[in-house]
This record gives structure tokens, C-alpha cells and sequence, in this order.
């Protein structure tokens, strides 16, 4: 089963609209370009940041865009997003669908909201906690995996690791308490990260509007666009980054 990972989009109401001189639509036109060209696709997981205004516009055009991959996409809401405005919006395309939980070649994909208003960095509810604890256990032995925006491990790029998911050790507390638990999948870093951590994998994937260069403590921009493919089999998974 494959799987591609899309995040931090960044788009705006304005096609001609700039993040920080970067133009975003751009970008994201050459990384579905690229992706359309990949066989055996079943499906998208858009983890967050899609509209850097937060207009309904910037979500229609978003749509309108991932549209042409044909398959569905399963998305969650990042930090620079309106989530009631996305609602709205993508509820009018079929193909858009919140991820809350998605049983898909046997494995089970549990949403998470990391985001807390008006905020960069990532918080989890105690409601939160409870629910993600309650769905592992109805996983049962697995496979799952987590998806959310935040990062709950440092990456080592201080600009970003000053937003992360904090404080993170409920995160794993629970985690590390499911069998059925293999990974966390996120975004929010603009930048691709694989790591271990107590028997469980974090897999961070790269935004389609720019990366942060590694180790940044301010402004650095790399000025690359991409997007992960997963390869899930059994409870095991392979997993690679294209740039493009």
C-alpha cells in the first residue's frame, strides 16, 4: 500500500501572493506534478499548514489543485490554518476527507489535533490524550500510526524546535504503552527527518513550499519543494523523500 505525505502548503486567496519571496502555488503545482507521474498511489495524508492567510479562497484553491491527483486525501489542520474555514471548504469536495481514524491496508491512521489557537507550537489536550489512548487500544495489536502536525521530538533546528509539540512526554507516555503503535507521522518542520525513539519511529516529512535549512536558529531558507512516499506491508513500512 502506498501512501504519499503532503504538508506546508502555505497557499494564499492571491495565486500571486509570497511567503517570504517564495512563491507557494509554484511550488506546489511542480510537487503535484511530480507526484501525478508516481504509480500505485492510494492515497494522501495533508498534514497541515495548507493556507498561510487562512482565507476560504486559499482552501478552494488548495482543493482545486490536489483534485487532479485522484485519489482521496486525508487531512488534518496545522498551526497557520482557520479549521473552521477548511471544514467549510473542503467539506464541498469528496475527496477531502478530516482524518479521525482510517483503516487502510491494514493499518489504522489515527488523527491527532496538535494545534492550539493563535499559537505556533503544539499542545494535546487531556481530551486529546484520552481519545488517542482509547482509539490504540481499539487498534489492538496493530499496526497504527499517529498522525499530527506538531513534532514531538526535537529535530535540531532551534527556529523550529522552539514550536514543537510540548510538553511532548504525555505524547509518548502513551505511545510507548501501545503494541500497536509503529510511527508518527508529521510536518510543521519543513524539512525531512527519520527518527527512533523507544522502539517507535517519527517520520517527519518535508513541506512543498521550502525547507528551513538544518540547524537554523533564524531565517534560512532552502529553497527545495517536496513530498514523502510511504510504502506500508504487514506492520512494517519503507519510506522515501522526493524533491523536486
Amino acid at each position: 500500500m502506498r501512501i504519499a505525505q503532503l504538508t506546508d502548503l502555505h497557499l494564499f486567496a492571491d495565486r500571486q501572493g509570497r511567503l517570504l519571496g517564495r512563491d507557494t502555488h509554484a511550488a506546489l503545482d511542480g510537487v503535484l506534478a511530480a507526484l501525478r507521474t508516481v504509480e500505485g498511489v492510494e492515497a494522501v495524508l495533508l498534514t497541515g499548514d495548507v493556507s498561510q492567510d487562512e482565507s476560504e479562497a486559499s482552501y478552494h484553491l488548495a482543493a482545486e489543485a490536489l483534485a487532479a491527483l485522484g485519489v482521496p486525501v486525508h487531512w488534518i489542520a496545522g498551526n497557520h490554518d482557520d479549521r473552521a474555514a477548511m471544514t467549510r471548504v473542503f467539506a464541498g469536495y469528496a475527496f477531502l476527507r478530516p482524518l479521525e481514524t482510517l483503516a487502510l491496508g491494514g493499518w489504522t491512521f489515527i488523527g491527532v489535533d496538535s494545534c492550539v489557537a493563535g499559537q505556533d507550537g503544539g499542545r494535546l489536550s487531556d481530551a486529546g490524550l484520552d481519545r488517542l489512548r482509547r482509539l490504540l487500544d481499539e487498534a489492538g495489536d496493530g499496526p497504527a500510526a499517529v498522525v499530527l502536525h506538531h513534532h514531538p521530538l526535537a529535530v535540531g533546528t532551534p527556529l523550529l524546535d522552539d514550536c514543537m509539540l510540548a510538553p511532548a512526554s504525555p505524547f509518548w507516555r502513551i505511545a510507548a504503552a501501545s503494541a500497536a503503535l509503529k510511527l508518527a507521522i508529521c510536518g510543521h518542520v519543513h524539512g525531512e527527518h527519520s527518527i527512533a525513539y523507544r522502539g517507535k519511529m517519527l517520520e517527519v516529512g518535508p513541506a512543498t513550499c521550502f525547507q528551513w535549512r538544518r540547524d537554523a536558529c533564524d531565517i534560512e531558507i532552502d529553497d527545495r519543494h517536496g513530498y514523502r512516499l510511504f510504502d506500508f506491508d504487514g506492520d512494517g513500512y519503507l519510506v522515501r523523500t522526493v524533491f523536486v
